[in-house]
């Protein structure tokens, strides 16, 4: 894919320690975003991925470390301090408005229409009327081809289509930063072409996303930077051609040969 990231830094996460209970999930993690960059963070089961990725929008609070959201502290660790500081709570919903976030179970409202599961958050978390939401949500529902589906509700959808709901759902919020979190792994293989097509469009269109996934393809295809994390540390990094053509690490070569 080609690069159209700009320098404006989107996120960036410093020094980043998580624990549940003993086990160490996340050592040290240091990453940025840039504007307009799709990262694929891809790894085995149990590597802190998915960790990683709750902790942007503080689904997972860190133990210690810098979370920083366009130019916003979310949350520091202060010198000579060992466990981290969030911001109040005004603020931090303030600053984690800017993510939008895409689970691997759709989660869409079952009692909901498509569209009124699109345009619940805008009214009832941004305060816009349902006027003001409705065209910008048919907008999206034409965007991940569901426009015949609006007055529908998720049972009666396949699992590709409300997974292209939930990520109309996530948009509808303008969000900065889309979070993906295996988005595909819940679905049956013939579906799941159909999600990544939408992933790989909002791609094209320099949306800024972070993309937990076992979808190589996808990876290589559609990132600008490629993460590839064991036991709570990030081994190896790059742009997805080299990445994927020639790896660094005897770690990273092994778990490609297992997945390609």
């Amino acid at each position: 894919m080609a690069d159209t990231t700009t320098n404006e830094i989107m996120l960036s996460m410093r020094s980043i320690h998580k624990s549940f209970g003993d086990l160490s999930v996340l050592r040290g993690i240091d990453l940025s975003l840039a504007r307009g960059e799709v990262l694929a963070i891809i790894g085995s089961s149990g590597s802190g991925k998915s960790t990683l990725l709750r902790c942007i929008n503080k689904l997972e609070t860190i133990d210690r470390g810098n979370i920083t959201i366009r130019g916003e502290k979310l949350c520091w660790t202060k010198d000579g301090e060992s466990t981290a500081t969030y911001a109040s709570t005004a603020d931090e919903r303030r600053i984690l408005m800017s993510t939008g976030m895409v689970f691997q179970q759709f989660n869409l409202f079952p009692h909901m229409t498509v569209i009124e599961n699109l345009i619940e958050a805008p009214i009832h978390v941004k305060g816009q009327s349902r006027d003001e939401i409705l065209p910008y949500a048919r907008e999206l529902l034409a965007k991940v081809g569901l426009s015949d589906r609006e007055n529908y509700y998720p049972s009666q959808l396949s699992g590709g289509q409300q997974q292209r709901v939930a990520i109309a759902r996530a948009l509808a919020m303008r969000p900065d930063i889309m979070l993906f979190d295996e988005p595909t792994s819940a679905l049956d293989p013939e579906l799941t072409g159909e999600v990544l097509r939408t992933m790989r469009a909002l791609a094209a269109e320099r949306m800024t996303m972070i993309v937990v996934t076992h979808e190589m393809a996808f990876a290589r295809e559609a990132a600008t930077n490629v993460i590839f994390m064991e036991n709570g540390v990030i081994v190896e990094q790059g742009a997805p051609a080299e990445f994927f053509s020639a790896p660094k690490e005897e770690r990273t070569r092994e778990f490609l040969r297992n997945m390609l």
